[in-house]
Formats: structure tokens, C-alpha cells, sequence
């Protein structure tokens, strides 16, 4: 089967601890993608407050749902104000989604470059999965730009 792949990036004016502090927040990441956060599991053998790094790193699972569909994302990398990676492990209509947000420090701010990776057993679904996600990262990247610039109070 062919992968399919997406790429996003986005530059916010803020320290790179900051945007990785925002997007390690399971309930953000649902956000960016059309989707409701419905649950969370914490990594497993976190002694730590649910929102801590500790408890939202490897092991921990976010379940969204979107639209019909309910999916549980596992963490599956998390390098402090570096790197988050995560698979969808359980109801996604595509297979081996592996997706990746590398936040690196640049004049200014942050860069973030967020890349997904999955493969389809249909041939032309992948194309139309990856388009949706694309328009609705567009859509809703500047959910993440105000919270994380403090123009609202909610994130």
C-alpha cells in the first residue's frame, strides 16, 4: 500500500517551551483537527498531576472523536519543548498513522512542523483523507496562534 503524508508548519511568536507546552495538551491537538476530545488516559505509572509532562508523555492516550468517528491516539515520543509523536492505535479508517510535531527555536519564536503519515487499503481515499486534513489544519491553526500569543484565556 502507498503512504500517504501531510506536512503543516506554522511560526509563532513565543518561546519554544511555551508552543510545546500548548501543544502537549491533548485537548488542543483535538482542536486543530475538527475534532472533540472525549478522553484521556494518562501514561501509564505517572505519579503525577494529570497535566503534568509526566502524564502527558509516552503511554498516554487521547481519544477524539470526529464527526462518526472515534479514534485513540497513543503517544508514542515526547522530548520535552522538542519533539511529540503519536499513532492512532484504534478506530482511524486508515492504517500505520504515525504523525510527528517537531518544535525547533528560531529568530523571533518558534517553528513548528507538524508531518502525518498513514496508509490506505482504498485506492484514492488517501489523497482525500490528507486533503481534509490540510484544509482543516488551516482551518483551525489560529485556535493555537491566539492561546498561545495570550489572546485568549482558554488554553
Amino acid at each position: 500500500m502507498p503512504t500517504q503524508s501531510a506536512r503543516f508548519e506554522q511560526f509563532f511568536a513565543a518561546p519554544q517551551e511555551t508552543v510545546f507546552a500548548w501543544f502537549a495538551q491533548h485537548r488542543n491537538v483535538a482542536r486543530l483537527f475538527g475534532g472533540r476530545l472525549v478522553d484521556t488516559c494518562p501514561a501509564p505509572a505517572a505519579d503525577s498531576a494529570p497535566d503534568s509532562d509526566a502524564a502527558l508523555g509516552v503511554g498516554s492516550v487521547r481519544v477524539v472523536r470526529l464527526g462518526m468517528i472515534r479514534l485513540e491516539e497513543a503517544i508514542t515520543g515526547f522530548e520535552p519543548a522538542q519533539c511529540i509523536e503519536y499513532r492512532v492505535v484504534r478506530g482511524w479508517p486508515i492504517r500505520e498513522h504515525l504523525g510527528r510535531m517537531r518544535f525547533a527555536a528560531v529568530d523571533g519564536g518558534t517553528q513548528l512542523v507538524h508531518t502525518v503519515e498513514f496508509e490506505v487499503a482504498v485506492p484514492g481515499l488517501g489523497g482525500l483523507i490528507a486533503g481534509l486534513m490540510c484544509a482543516s489544519w488551516r482551518r483551525n491553526i489560529h485556535h493555537a496562534v491566539d492561546a498561545i500569543s495570550g489572546a485568549t484565556p482558554d488554553a
